[in-house]
């Protein structure tokens, strides 16, 4: 899809916060409100905006947990049905099919360090096709951003 400077524009200020009414944005980036509420319709349209949501304090609702899988066997079948497991997990938060030594990264966040380890035991420790798993416990959380950098010109 093609974006104008009208868009990065509109594009790094919504990333920072949707809840700006049109008006708003409408000063800062120079334009007609409606030409506002058309462009960002055509972003949500073409799924370059894939969604409009509220960040939670995710300290404040449990523990959040890091986990670098590897598998047994690195072949398609064990890619796309740990995938399609994890995507229909609501605790898993984020999933990363990466390359190198380890397949997947994902993000899991758990009430409790009790829950997570009862979710460890039947999602991932009875997988065949897993052969090692490493967690890490976030203790802190000193940066957490949803914002993607909008070049210049793409």
């Amino acid at each position: 899809m093609d974006i104008d400077a009208f868009d990065r524009a509109l594009l790094s200020l919504v990333q920072v916060d949707n809840r700006l009414p049109n008006r708003v944005i409408a000063e800062r980036v120079n334009l007609s409100e409606t030409a506002v509420r058309r462009r960002l319709d055509r972003l949500r349209a073409s799924g370059l905006i894939s969604g409009d949501v509220a960040l939670l304090d995710r300290d404040a609702l449990g523990q959040t947990l890091i986990l670098s899988i590897v598998f047994a066997d690195d072949t398609p079948a064990n890619h796309i049905g740990f995938r399609t497991r994890m995507l229909a997990q609501d605790c898993v938060t984020q999933c990363y099919s990466i390359a190198g030594e380890v397949d997947f990264i994902i993000h899991v966040h758990a009430a409790s360090l009790r829950d997570f380890e009862a979710w460890a035991e039947r999602h991932l420790l009875g997988d065949p096709g897993i052969r090692r798993y490493e967690t890490s416990v976030v203790f802190t959380t000193h940066k957490f951003s949803t914002a993607i950098p909008i070049p210049a010109s793409a």
